[in-house]
């Protein structure tokens, strides 16, 4: 009588302390949700991350490319005419090769060219240079650089002031000469920007002079879309330039 008369008090101080216990976990649980909230209402709202140019938007060349400025530095008598190659360059925001400009010599005056100098080089009609550029990425000099790794077996070196700024500089051999092309992220437009010679172009100092100009003369008024035109003529469409580069922003 005397044992079941202590386990009874016993029990319901078991259950006691177990309602007790309870009560503290979920005062515990409300005060370590209250304490979430009041730091999630802390945190400050991030600003979304913009792409240069809105994911999708292609650019015309005609309000990207001011043909004046190409022929000037590259010291071309005649007029240079720009042809749209984005088609060429899927993942590009607009991608416009730069063309000489002249009457294109006749089958016996390229022969008389290819004697007299062993090849014709880049003829009237031909391509300069093409000029692509990526705006639909985030992308920095830093990463760039990073990206860019130069070495024995390496294609790509670091190139500091050639192109006006810092460039990863791609050397490819094309028979007796090694050809340049460049890839740099503008200040300005925040564009990744790639520029390579045509097809025929072997004047490593034209296709850099292509670059600079490219880093110069391109603004970001110019990457709005719905800016105004920097020339009159329509561009034609070209096939891409494989020599200007692969077509993608990674170097």
């Amino acid at each position: 009588m005397r044992k079941r008369n202590l386990i009874a008090p016993l029990a319901f101080f078991a259950l006691v302390g177990c309602d007790a216990a309870e009560k503290g976990r979920a005062e515990a649980k409300r005060e370590a949700e209250a304490d979430d909230r009041q730091k999630a209402a802390q945190v400050k709202p991030v600003d979304k991350i913009k792409t240069p140019v809105p994911q999708g938007t292609k650019l015309p060349c005609s309000q990207v490319i001011d043909p004046t400025a190409f022929q000037g530095a590259l010291e071309e008598t005649e007029a240079l005419t720009v042809r749209d190659s984005t088609g060429g360059y899927i993942d590009s925001t607009v991608s416009c090769t730069l063309v000489r400009g002249g009457a294109r010599p006749d089958a016996k005056a390229q022969a008389k060219i290819i004697k007299d100098t062993g090849r014709l080089g880049t003829l009237p009609g031909d391509p300069l240079c093409v000029v692509t550029m990526y705006c639909w990425v985030i992308d920095d000099e830093n990463k760039l650089r990073d990206r860019c790794k130069s070495g024995p077996n390496s294609l790509l070196s670091h190139d500091e002031s050639t192109t006006g700024g810092f460039a990863c500089k791609r050397t490819l051999p094309q028979g007796e000469f090694d050809v340049d092309s460049y890839k740099f992220v503008d200040n300005d437009t925040k564009c990744l920007f790639e520029v390579g010679g045509g097809p025929s172009m072997t004047d490593n100092d034209k296709i850099a002079t292509c670059a600079r100009v490219a880093r110069e003369s391109i603004a970001t008024e110019h990457i709005q879309p719905g800016a105004p035109a920097r020339y009159s003529d329509t561009p034609t469409d070209a096939p891409a330039d494989p020599a200007a580069g692969a077509g993608s922003a990674a170097p």
